[in-house]
C-alpha cells in the first residue's frame, strides 16, 4: 500500500512538471481513440435533504433538461431514474385542469426520449439491489414499462450508481425485462467492486439462468460516475455541487494558479489513459461517467466548451457527448465476437449501511416478504369471490419499499460536514414513517383478506357456534402443504383453554410467559388456509410451561447447553449432530462490539441468569443479562419443528457512547460458531432467486469481505451443513474480516481486518451484524451533535430472529423452505364464523425445488383512469399473472394448481408487456421451467 501511495505520488509530480514547465503534455499511448462522454444527474433520496425534498429538486430538474434541449441542438442527457420521470408526471398538470395532465409539456420530453437526444434508463433507481425483496427486484422496470406504454418510448438500458456490487440474480431481471445494457457507477472509496474494471469491461454478465446483459462498470474512491469531473478533469469549467470549487482545485491545492484548463485535461486524460492501459484495454472506444449529485442540465455547455478546447491541442482524441446506448452500440458493432462473458457474485458492499436503522430495515424486509404473500391472496379471493383485487395498495406498498431500498435509503448520522442538522432528522423521520405506513397497509391487506375468506356469501349459511368457542382460520402464504407453529392472543378479558381442529380434535397447546396460546398447525394447504376453533373461558391466560432447573434445554430430540456466561456451549438436533464449534474464535451467541475498526467489550454489570421452561409443546431457555446492553436470549424448541430458534434482544439505550477512537460509529455482532470442517468448506448464501456458493461462485475480484443475504446463509462441506434463517438482520461477516481481539493498550493500530481477511476461511463462522450505531453527527450548519436517535419513534429494544438447522449434505430444496418459513409465518386470526370450506388451498405446485412467487392481476390491466357521469362497476379481474421460481437448479416440467378454470395461457416477459411463448396444457397448467428461470406465466380465468 505504501509503495502504490508513493509511486501515484511520484506519477502526479512528474504528470505536474512536465504540464507546468511544457504546456501542452504528450499522452500515453493507447488504443484509446474516442472517449463517450455521458452526462447526467444524480439524485440520492435523503443524502443532503429528505426524501420529499429530493423528489421536488429531481422533478424541477426534468424541466430544466426539455429547456436546455431545446435550446441546444448537440444537448445530450441521461436521465438516471425512473422516479425522477414519475416524479415530473405528477407535477405536469395545466392550472385549469383537474385530472387530464399537461400532455404538450409531456410530449416535448417523450419526444426527446424518442430522439435518442435524452436517454432514459429504465430502472426504478440506483438500488441496493442485493437487499431487495425477490419481488420487488422482479418489478425495478415495471414503472418503466408503463411509461413505455403509454408514451410510446423504449430503452434498453439500466444505469444503477453509487453502488459497489449487484448478485447473481441481475442480468435475469433486467433481460427478462427487455434491456441489453447495464451501466453502474460504482463507488469504492473502501475497495473495488471487481478486478474485470478497467481492463475487461464492457462485458456480458452471465447470471446462473443463463441470461446475459452487457454491463460497463466505472469504479472509482470518489464515487466513478463523477470521474469525467473529479478523476479525470475532462471538465474544468464546473463546480462541485458541495464545495462551489472546481474538482481540480479541490484535488490538487498544490496546482492552484498554476494550469490552464487544458493542462488540466491533459493531467486527467494522462490518468484516464495510463488506468485503461494497464488494465489491459483493448479497445478504441472508452465511456467515461460526467456526472454529480444534484448538477443542472446547464453543465453541459461547459462540457461542449471543454471538448472545443481540446479538439483545438489534441485532435488524436476525440471527446464526444453521448449516451451510453450510443456506446454499447459501437462497442457491439465493432467488437461484438471479442466481448469476454463473466459469471458471478458482487454484492454484499454498502446494504450494511441499512443497519444503521435496523428497525426500519427489519420491516422493509418483512413488507418484502409479506407484500406478495397479501396480493396472492387477494388473487385468490378475486378469482374465487369475484372481489375486486386492491391492486393500488400493492402499488404503494412497492412504492414506499422501493424508495427505502435506494441506495441512501437508511436512518442514519449523515455525511461529515456535509447534512445540516433539521434536514437529517426530517430524513430519518421520514424513513420511519414510510415503513411504517408500508407494515401497515400490508397488515390491512391481510387482515381484511382473512376475515374475506370466512365471511359467507348470501348463498350460504355457516354453522353456529357456543359463545365459549371461537372459529380461528390459519393462513399459509407459502407455495407449498406446510406445518408451523401458530401464536395467538387470546379475546380481550378471556383465556384461551382448548384448540380443536375442523374435524374436533384436540389439539395440544401451550400458553407462554407472555400470555399467547401456542401449538403447531399441521399440513395447512399450499397458499390456503385451515380452521379451527378455540375454546375460552373468562379469567387471565393461565402459563403452562414449568421451570426445569440447570442450564441444559433438552426437548423434542432437541438440546441446548449454556455456558455459566450465557454464551451457548452446545446445540444438538434431534439426530444428535452437533451445530456449535466449541474452539471457535468466539463464543456461540456472544455479542461483539467493534469501535471503528478495532475489536472491543461489552459490559454485563450482572452475572446471566438462565432459566429453563418446559411445556407440552414448546420449552424455551431464557438468558438474561441484567442492565446491559444485551439484556436477554430466548431459545425456543417446538414438538415436531426440526429447528431451534434463537431470539436475540439489544437495549439500545445501554450501549456505550459511540467515539473516543477516532470513529463516528460502532458496529456490533451476534458470533455464530459452526462445526463444519473446513475442508471443502463453502458458504452457502441465500439470494433472492437461489443460493450461490462462495468463493466459487464470486465474480473475479470481488470483495469478499461481507455479504447480504434474503432467508439464510450457512456452510457445508458437502458431508455436513449448518443453516441459518434469519428475519431482521441481513448482513454478515466471514471470520479474519472482522476485528474479534482486543488490541492491547498503547499497541499501534493495526491494518483493518476487512482488508487483510481471505478465503479459504479459517472456520465455519459467520458474524451476523445487527446495528451500525452512531450518537453523534457531524453537521454543516451546526458542528457535532449528539443525535437522540436515527428511528424517531420505535425506542431502544431491537429484536433479531434467527433459526437454526443441520444437515449432512447441502439439501436446497430443505434448505430454501427453511429460511422462507421463518420469514413468512402463517397469518392467523379471529373470524366471525367457520367458512363453507372449512380446508382450502388456493395455488400449489408439484415441483419442490420449483415456488410460486406470487398471484396478481395483470399490470396492464390494473389502472383504467375513466370518469363517467354514472358510478362504474366493481372492475372484475379476470387476467392474472402467476410468477414461477426454479431455486435449486434442476429443470422441471411443473403442474400448477388454480381455484378456477383458465381459459388460456401464456408464457410472458418479467415486464408482463411480452407474450413470448403459448402454454400449450392448461388442464391442468404445465409449464417446462428452466435451472434458476424466473418463468412469468399470464392466464385468463373462466
Amino acid at each position: 500500500m505504501k509503495h502504490f501511495a508513493v509511486k501515484l505520488l511520484i506519477a502526479v509530480m512528474v504528470a505536474s512538471a512536465v504540464v507546468v514547465s511544457y504546456g501542452q503534455a504528450r499522452l500515453p499511448e493507447s488504443t484509446i481513440k474516442t472517449v463517450y462522454l455521458v452526462p447526467f444527474s444524480h439524485y440520492d433520496f435523503g443524502f443532503v435533504e429528505p426524501p420529499d425534498a429530493v423528489r421536488e429538486r429531481a422533478a424541477r430538474h426534468i424541466d430544466e433538461v426539455i429547456r436546455v434541449a431545446e435550446e441546444d441542438p448537440n444537448f445530450k442527457w441521461t436521465i438516471e431514474s425512473v422516479w425522477q420521470v414519475n416524479e415530473w408526471l405528477k407535477r405536469q398538470r395545466k392550472p385549469s385542469s383537474v385530472l387530464p395532465k399537461d400532455k404538450e409539456k409531456i410530449e416535448r420530453l417523450m419526444k426527446l426520449i424518442r430522439s435518442g437526444r435524452v436517454a432514459l434508463s429504465s430502472a426504478w433507481g440506483s438500488m441496493h439491489t442485493d437487499f431487495m425483496g425477490g419481488e420487488e427486484l422482479n418489478r425495478l422496470i415495471y414503472d418503466y414499462t408503463a411509461l413505455s406504454k403509454a408514451y410510446d418510448i423504449k430503452t434498453e438500458l439500466a444505469m444503477l450508481n453509487d453502488v459497489p456490487g449487484h448478485p447473481t440474480t441481475m442480468p435475469g431481471v433486467l433481460a427478462g425485462s427487455g434491456m441489453k445494457y447495464m451501466v453502474t457507477g460504482a463507488n469504492t472509496f473502501l475497495m473495488n467492486a471487481t478486478d474485470i474494471a478497467p481492463g475487461k469491461v464492457p462485458f456480458y454478465w452471465e447470471g446462473p439462468d443463463g441470461s446475459k446483459i452487457l454491463t460497463w462498470i466505472s469504479q472509482g474512491n470518489r464515487g466513478a460516475y463523477v470521474e469525467a469531473a473529479t478523476e479525470f478533469y475532462l471538465d474544468p469549467f464546473s463546480h462541485d455541487p458541495y464545495t462551489d470549487r472546481r474538482p481540480f482545485e479541490m484535488f490538487n491545492s498544490e496546482l492552484i494558479g498554476k494550469t490552464t484548463p487544458i493542462q488540466e485535461m491533459e493531467l486527467g486524460m494522462t490518468k484516464l489513459l495510463n488506468r485503461y492501459n494497464e488494465g489491459g484495454y483493448k479497445y478504441d472506444a472508452v465511456m467515461v461517467l460526467a456526472a454529480h449529485d444534484f448538477v443542472e442540465p446547464t453543465d453541459v455547455l461547459n462540457l461542449e466548451k471543454a471538448i472545443t478546447l481540446w479538439k483545438q491541442h489534441h485532435p488524436e482524441i476525440e471527446l464526444k457527448i453521448a449516451t451510453p446506448p450510443e456506446f454499447f452500440k459501437y462497442i457491439e458493432s465493432k467488437y461484438g465476437d471479442h466481448i469476454p462473458t463473466f459469471k458471478g457474485e458482487w454484492s454484499g458492499l454498502w446494504s450494511e449501511a441499512k443497519t444503521q436503522s435496523p428497525q426500519v430495515s427489519a420491516s422493509a424486509r418483512y413488507v418484502h416478504d409479506h407484500a406478495p404473500a397479501a396480493e396472492t391472496m387477494w388473487s385468490a379471493l378475486a378469482m374465487t369471490r369475484k372481489l375486486t383485487a386492491p391492486v393500488g395498495n400493492i402499488a404503494s406498498i412497492f412504492d414506499l419499499i422501493l424508495t427505502y431500498d435506494e441506495h441512501s435509503g437508511a436512518g442514519n448520522n449523515g455525511w461529515p460536514q456535509l447534512n445540516s442538522r433539521k434536514p437529517l432528522e426530517d430524513q430519518n423521520q421520514q424513513y420511519v414513517d414510510m415503513m411504517g405506513r408500508a407494515v401497515k397497509e400490508t397488515d390491512r391487506l391481510f387482515d381484511e383478506g382473512v376475515k374475506a375468506m370466512a365471511q359467507a356469501t348470501r348463498h350460504e349459511v355457516p354453522p353456529q357456534q357456543p359463545f365459549i368457542t371461537r372459529p380461528f382460520l390459519v393462513y399459509n402464504g407459502l407455495s407449498w402443504k406446510r406445518s408451523d407453529v401458530v401464536r395467538i392472543a387470546p379475546p380481550k378479558g378471556r383465556r384461551i383453554t382448548g384448540v380443536l381442529s375442523r374435524d374436533g380434535q384436540n389439539i395440544e397447546f401451550d400458553t407462554d410467559k407472555d400470555g399467547m396460546t401456542v401449538f403447531v398447525a399441521t399440513d395447512v394447504p399450499a397458499m390456503g388456509y385451515s380452521t379451527y376453533n378455540i375454546r375460552t373461558e373468562v379469567g387471565d391466560p393461565v402459563i403452562s410451561l414449568r421451570q426445569v432447573r440447570g442450564r441444559t434445554l433438552s426437548f423434542g430430540g432437541h438440546t441446548v447447553i449454556a455456558n455459566d456466561d450465557g454464551t451457548i456451549a452446545s446445540i444438538k438436533d434431534g439426530s444428535g449432530r452437533e451445530l456449535v464449534n466449541k474452539n471457535g474464535e468466539l463464543p456461540f451467541n456472544e455479542l461483539l462490539r467493534v469501535e471503528g475498526n478495532d475489536a472491543s467489550k461489552i459490559v454485563y454489570p450482572e452475572p446471566a441468569g438462565i432459566r429453563i421452561d418446559h411445556g407440552i409443546q414448546m420449552a424455551e431457555m431464557t438468558i438474561t443479562r441484567g442492565r446491559s446492553a444485551f439484556p436477554e436470549t430466548r431459545i425456543r424448541i417446538y414438538k415436531n419443528l426440526d429447528r431451534l430458534e434463537l431470539q436475540n434482544i439489544l437495549d439500545r439505550d445501554k450501549f456505550p457512547f459511540v467515539g473516543g477512537s477516532g470513529n463516528w460509529s460502532d458496529a456490533y455482532y451476534f458470533a455464530f460458531p459452526f462445526n463444519v470442517s473446513t475442508d471443502g468448506m463453502k458458504v452457502i448464501r441465500g439470494g433472492q432467486k437461489w443460493f450461490d456458493m462462495l468463493p466459487d461462485d464470486y465474480m473475479d475480484g470481488a470483495r469478499k469481505d461481507s455479504v447480504t443475504t434474503r432467508h439464510s446463509i450457512g456452510f457445508t462441506n458437502g458431508k455436513s451443513t449448518a443453516i441459518v434463517a434469519h428475519r431482521q438482520a441481513f448482513h454478515w461477516s466471514f471470520p479474519s474480516y472482522v476485528s474479534t481481539r482486543i488490541r492491547a493498550k498503547d499497541a499501534p493500530a493495526e491494518f483493518p481486518a476487512m482488508y487483510t481477511g481471505k478465503f479459504p476461511l479459517p472456520e465455519a463462522t459467520i458474524y451476523s451484524r445487527a446495528i451500525r450505531h452512531s450518537d453523534q453527527a457531524d453537521t454543516h450548519d451546526m458542528a457535532a451533535v449528539n443525535l437522540a436517535t436515527v428511528e424517531p419513534g420505535l425506542g431502544n429494544k431491537l429484536v433479531f430472529d434467527y433459526a437454526f438447522a443441520a444437515d449432512g449434505a447441502f439439501d436446497p430444496v430443505k434448505s430454501w423452505r427453511f429460511g422462507n418459513e421463518i420469514n413468512l409465518p402463517f397469518k392467523a386470526g379471529f373470524i366471525t364464523s367457520l367458512p363453507v370450506i372449512g380446508e382450502q388451498g388456493f395455488f400449489g405446485i408439484d415441483q419442490p425445488n420449483v415456488q410460486i412467487v406470487t398471484v396478481k392481476p395483470l399490470a396492464e390491466s390494473s389502472v383504467r383512469g375513466e370518469v363517467s357521469s354514472a358510478p362504474l362497476q366493481p372492475k372484475q379481474n379476470k387476467i392474472f399473472i402467476i410468477r414461477l421460481q426454479e431455486f435449486a437448479g434442476r429443470a422441471a416440467t411443473a403442474k400448477v394448481s388454480l381455484p378456477v378454470r383458465i381459459k388460456r395461457a401464456v408464457v410472458v416477459s418479467l415486464t408482463e408487456d411480452r407474450e413470448l411463448q403459448p402454454v400449450t396444457q392448461i388442464e391442468p397448467l404445465t409449464v417446462s421451467i428452466r435451472p434458476y428461470q424466473t418463468l412469468t406465466v399470464k392466464i385468463e380465468v373462466e
